[in-house]
């Protein structure tokens, strides 16, 4: 039985006259690092549930490339390596807790596929990967059109290829699932 999961980022983008608002710099900088964290921490996940190697190698992608990320929007975030490090990491009971990079929805997500195995496992976080990434692109494409500060309007259009072949690498995974 597949679970489409709600693992849609928490945007703050506000529906006013029928268009979606973007966000300011430090919302974009906060809506991305916060998809950065659920991807970080469900990739790292998926290295000790999956046996699939095609899953495996997707998940070291996104442990890699959404660090590189994060790197890049930390400086001015208010946050370090080892806080970011410390929210996405489960508690002392094994269970991810909300915080203002890992929502609910998110934390219980995690805990739903840290319990997970084998087919189940692959399934529902592949699905929970196409679902975060087709976000992250939408995010991004407003950002990189309509975003007012310059340096990450620019960064957001450098970045989008990489998220779209995220996306595409992620779908072909998930209707193999």
């Amino acid at each position: 039985m597949r679970i489409e999961f709600a693992t849609g980022l928490a945007l703050s983008v506000f529906i006013a006259s029928g268009a979606l608002a973007t966000p300011g710099a430090d919302d974009f900088r906060h809506q991305a690092m916060a998809s950065d964290a659920f991807e970080i921490a469900s990739s790292k996940i998926a290295l000790g549930q999956s046996d699939n190697p095609k899953v495996r190698e997707f998940a070291r992608m996104m442990i890699h490339d959404h660090t590189l990320t994060t790197d890049h929007l930390l400086p001015g975030s208010g946050m370090t390596k080892a806080d970011i490090e410390a929210k996405i990491a489960p508690g002392p009971d094994g269970k991810h807790k909300a915080n203002e990079l890992i929502d609910q929805s998110h934390a219980g997500t995690l805990d739903k596929l840290g319990s997970e195995k084998d087919k189940d496992f692959d399934s529902d976080y592949m699905s929970a990967q196409v679902s975060g990434h087709k976000d992250a692109v939408d995010l991004f494409e407003d950002f990189a059109r309509h975003g007012k500060n310059r340096h990450l309007r620019l960064w957001a259009r450098k970045t989008l290829p990489t998220l779209k072949m995220h996306l595409a690498r992620a779908q072909g995974l998930d209707k193999g699932m």
